[in-house]
């Protein structure tokens, strides 16, 4: 009993040693446990950050259709670059039950800051839908049922006050559907007229 007493010390102290011992030898363990999982979780956040930059990546800017008349849901759309005027049509909620499905061409390709218009069923046919371009493919005319502020600017006289006069006309009135018809926007005289005849079509 004397000499457990003399060497308790030393017991206790070689008690510590083992816990000591046994404490760093699990925590070597278990971070030799982590490390592979850490590991695959670094390459899973890596993965799933690359994946993101790729669906972020800025494609081409899509486009601004204005759609009116017989339409359900008139209004300003925003289309994916390259669709077709019936998916505009589509995203205005289809055509209305007096539309004229043959004032427009639903193959054609849209383009941004076009307006398409949508004709009722005996509405004059001069007046038809607004197609792709603002200019005829034929006579290189500015097409004025079509033609956008800064298209219709290249006419002889028309600013861009006079080009959105024209605009706000067309928006307001329907299309045009007659050249002689632009006496009736503000600003345009028949002299003014006169002189940009030739460059303009319906």
């Amino acid at each position: 009993m004397q000499i457990l007493k003399q060497y308790s010390w030393l017991i206790l102290l070689a008690a510590v040693a083992a816990v000591f011992l046994f404490s760093r030898i699990s925590k070597q363990e278990a971070e030799t446990v982590m490390q592979p999982a850490a590991k695959a979780d670094a390459e899973l956040e890596l993965a799933a950050s690359a994946n993101e930059t790729t669906l972020e990546e800025p494609g081409e800017a899509a486009i601004m259709v204005d759609i009116k008349g017989e339409v359900i849901n008139p209004g300003v759309y925003k289309l994916a670059p390259g669709s077709r005027v019936e998916k505009a049509i589509e995203a205005a909620g289809g055509l209305t039950e007096k539309a004229e499905p043959r004032s427009i061409n639903l193959a054609q390709k849209v383009k941004d800051e076009q307006m398409i218009y949508v004709t009722a069923i005996g509405e004059a046919s001069s007046a038809a839908a607004i197609q792709t371009s603002g200019t005829s493919d034929a006579s290189e005319k500015i097409n004025i049922n079509q033609a956008d502020a800064k298209q219709l600017t290249e006419i002889n006289g028309v600013g861009e006050a006079r080009a959105q006069a024209i605009i706000s006309y067309r928006e307001e009135n329907g299309p045009f559907t007659s050249i002689d018809q632009l006496t009736e926007v503000s600003g345009i005289g028949e002299k003014s007229l006169e002189n940009m005849k030739d460059q303009v079509s319906l």
